[in-house]
């Protein structure tokens, strides 16, 4: 597994920010699809096609998020959340195993948390030299 600096981290947050604008795309649109499935039922249409339909396009949407997050593991990068958009990036801090933690809004990693803890217990990554 590769360990990574925060320089390197941080030089792959442009690219993370557009898988997530995709991600937040294909969500927006599924959400819709999901919602529109909801009132066919609620209402109850009898149209099956059209809820057969709609069941695969929105299977289709959900694909394309996965697809886009396995785009951040391949960059060696772990996913850890769509809504807060939330990356992981594995390191070494205080010589110790740890993820750099970033936050979509974030413009460079400055966080950092133990691999047996989670967002809620990041830190702020020591000063950088």
């Amino acid at each position: 597994m590769k360990h990574f600096t925060p320089e390197e981290a941080d030089a792959l947050i442009p690219e993370i920010e557009k898988i997530f604008e995709a991600v937040a795309a294909l969500a927006a649109s599924a959400e819709a699809k999901a919602e529109s499935l909801r009132k066919r039922q609620m209402t109850g249409d009898e149209d099956q096609a059209g809820a057969a339909i709609e069941r695969s396009q929105l299977q289709f949407l959900a694909s394309g998020i996965n697809r886009q997050m396995q785009l951040i593991v391949e960059l060696g990068a772990l996913p850890k959340g769509v809504s807060p958009a939330l990356v992981d990036f594995p390191s070494r801090v205080d010589g110790r195993e740890a993820y750099l933690c970033w936050k979509l809004g974030e413009k460079r990693v400055s966080y950092y948390h133990p691999v047996d803890e989670g967002f809620s217990t990041r830190k702020p990554l020591p000063k950088r030299r």
